[in-house]
């Protein structure tokens, strides 16, 4: 009993001195003092060449580079054309928050919640469009209705873009300058 609290307290101090936020085993969430960031990815293997820059460029239609975080555009493309099941959270089948949900989980190792409310509710702090990278969450209110919970969601590409899973398309990438994404665009977030 004495050792997982020994482990708490010392992993809480190294990473207050890093100025970082993990959840570790446990559930336990420890924060630094320094603004929240999002762990790097897992590491992706060998680096990207410049044939999967290009591919995963056109695929995702966004400009990529070798120092973006391939892992997470590697993830993303990987789930394009993925059909849409309300409720589904596999690759037969999946919604807005499902694909949220399995690629924060996959790229970045963090559980967050199953529907977008609760997401930007629990699991994120709000941000301005302009402070938008790759990573951070879109929400909007598709239903007609001007509330302020989102019934979806979506995750940052860079350059206006953003992935998500279309009840009437299935996963693909949208432009956040799109008029019906203007005009029904809620909030976005960043996962702390």
């Amino acid at each position: 009993m004495m050792k997982p609290l020994i482990f708490t307290l010392l992993a809480a101090l190294l990473l207050s001195s890093c100025g970082t936020s993990r959840t570790m085993s446990r559930g336990v969430k420890l924060e630094g003092h320094a603004a929240i960031e999002r762990p790097s990815s897992k590491p992706s293997g060998k680096p990207a060449s410049s044939g999967e820059l290009s591919r995963l460029s056109e695929k995702l239609g966004v400009s990529l580079t070798k120092s973006d975080d391939i892992g997470f555009y590697r993830e993303a493309a990987s789930w394009l054309g993925t059909k849409y099941k309300y409720g589904g959270t596999s690759r037969s089948g999946v919604d807005c928050s499902g694909l949220t949900f399995l690629i924060f989980k996959s790229v970045y190792g963090l559980t967050i919640s199953r529907q977008s409310a609760q997401i930007l509710a629990n699991d994120c702090r709000k941000i301005s469009k302009s402070q938008l990278r790759a990573g951070d969450l879109v929400f909007f209110r598709t239903d007609g209705k001007r509330s302020s919970t989102p019934n979806h969601v979506g995750i940052y590409l860079k350059q206006n873009k953003f992935l998500h899973a279309s009840s009437s398309k299935g996963v693909v990438v949208s432009s956040l300058t799109t008029n019906y994404y203007v005009q029904n665009f809620l909030a976005a977030g960043r996962v702390r």
